[in-house]
């Protein structure tokens, strides 16, 4: 810095006089002949979609329109909706848009299975996202192996997706019942450690299966004095449970366990409460947040509930501008609160749009299928719900923390739906089984009390 100025100095007691009259010259010059006007910079243009892209990206979303789960599933299609519109008006992935398709998971199997045959052959979609069933899940997983389409599911629970099978074009980005019902046992010995019996009341398929299979081995493995007094299976959809209410008001258990879910299990609530069976056993029900809404008011208190998980006002609202704005976006829009349904479609969407945007990346083009699928195996991401991470299943099963808390009094004030007290967040590592462990050995193996 010395040595410049020493130069500077110099160079001025020489020659000053000679550069201010070069200086004086230019600026006449200027003045007698001035250049043309600079052409304003134009900003640049926004990037384009990257090589290869096609026009649109074209997505069903499949759950249930009709029927008892219709108000499930039409909560899910509206997250749905709602976040690829605003991915829409964002400019879509990338540039490219997302033209979706809404499809009805009602019906048999078979026909759940067809139809997801004429998306794939007929509508040409790009990927599919949806079903609830685990019934259904378990027969769509292997025709999407077969049409090598991309199969994002996003609620159906049972554990045998991936515990039993592998698949490289399926996916599930939220986690199975292990969350549900290991979390249950651990909130029930949380709630009420001197719990001496139990039952269960749960669909006779996969899904209720596998819920009442760990709930009960967690209860046994954390508590082995715990007696089992009655395992009852009435057909999905039942509707109507006096003879299995009759029984458990008799056998009178400390605990009865249910997964039952959507429009039976609100018939179930309300035969239930109208009888006392709520007041005479602490009643752990794992899809239960959905009830909060569909039966406001007369959803009794006391009762231990989870959404699978989730509860409604769980992450912080005001902590996690995620959750925020996807309630608040939610509730704007459809002028209701987003159950956990909702919340789980919102975990699909967000893993597809993850998906395609880091394959872009690793690409440097439009990615293909295989592209896509490989980055989203053990792909952490962030949602409405909070961090999800791909980490069972080589990559291709999410796991996510889980929240239970009991009925109360107290009532949210615009909706007017009950509260939770006595909440209690299980984190992921907790509740969900190691890699590389079916359910049931990640029980007997790993699984300890609090």
């Amino acid at each position: 810095m010395g040595g410049w100025l020493t130069y500077r100095r110099m160079a001025l007691s020489f020659v000053g006089v000679a550069l201010l009259g070069l200086v004086l010259v230019a600026g006449l010059a200027c003045r007698a002949a001035p250049g043309p006007t600079p052409t304003p910079r134009t900003p640049a243009a926004p990037a384009g979609p990257p090589a290869g892209a096609p026009k649109e990206l074209k997505v069903a979303l499949v759950d249930f329109l009709s029927g008892p789960p219709a108000k499930f599933g039409t909560s899910a299609i509206n997250a749905g909706k709602m976040l690829l519109d605003q991915i829409n008006q964002q400019g879509g992935i990338r540039g490219v848009p997302i033209r979706y398709i809404v499809v009805d998971e009602a019906g048999a199997v078979d026909k759940v299975v067809a139809e997801f045959r004429r998306l794939v052959l007929d509508e040409r979609v790009d990927a599919v996202i949806g079903y609830t069933s685990s019934s259904n899940c378990l027969a769509i997983a292997p025709v999407a192996e077969e049409l090598k389409t991309l199969t994002l599911v996003h609620i159906c629970g049972t554990s045998r997706l991936f515990e039993d099978n592998q698949y490289k074009y399926v996916f599930r980005t939220s986690a199975h019942q292990a969350l549900d019902n290991i979390s249950a046992a651990l909130y029930v010995l949380k709630v009420k450690p001197d719990v001496k019996t139990i039952a269960g009341i749960n669909d006779d398929y996969a899904w209720g299966r596998d819920s009442w299979a760990a709930f009960k081995a967690a209860m046994l493995k954390l508590k082995p004095d715990v007696k089992v007094v009655d395992e009852l299976w009435p057909r999905l959809y039942q509707g109507e449970y006096s003879a299995e209410i009759t029984k458990l008001l008799a056998e009178k258990p400390d605990v009865i366990h249910t997964s039952l879910w959507g429009g039976h299990m609100d018939a179930f609530i309300k035969q239930a409460e109208a009888r006392g069976l709520f007041k005479q056993s602490l009643v752990v029900m794992t899809t239960a947040e959905t009830a909060l809404l569909t039966l406001g008011k007369d959803m009794p208190d006391g009762v231990a509930i989870t959404g699978r998980g989730q509860y409604l006002l769980r992450p912080d609202q005001e902590k996690n501008p995620l959750t925020k704005k996807f309630v608040d976006d939610y509730v704007a829009r459809y002028n209701e609160f987003p159950i956990y349904p909702a919340f789980r479609m919102a975990q699909a969407v967000y893993a597809l749009k993850a998906g395609y945007e880091k394959a872009i990346d690793q690409a440097g083009r439009w990615p293909t299928t295989d592209q896509v699928i490989k980055a989203l195996e053990f792909l952490e991401f962030d949602t409405p719900t909070g961090r999800v991470k791909m980490a069972l299943g080589n990559g291709h099963q999410a796991v996510q923390d889980a929240v239970w808390g009991i009925t109360s009094a107290k009532r949210h004030d615009r909706f007017g739906f009950p509260l939770l007290e006595k909440t209690e967040v299980f984190k992921a590592a907790e509740v969900n089984p190691a890699a590389g462990m079916k359910t049931e050995e990640w029980i007997q193996k790993a699984l300890t009390r609090r």
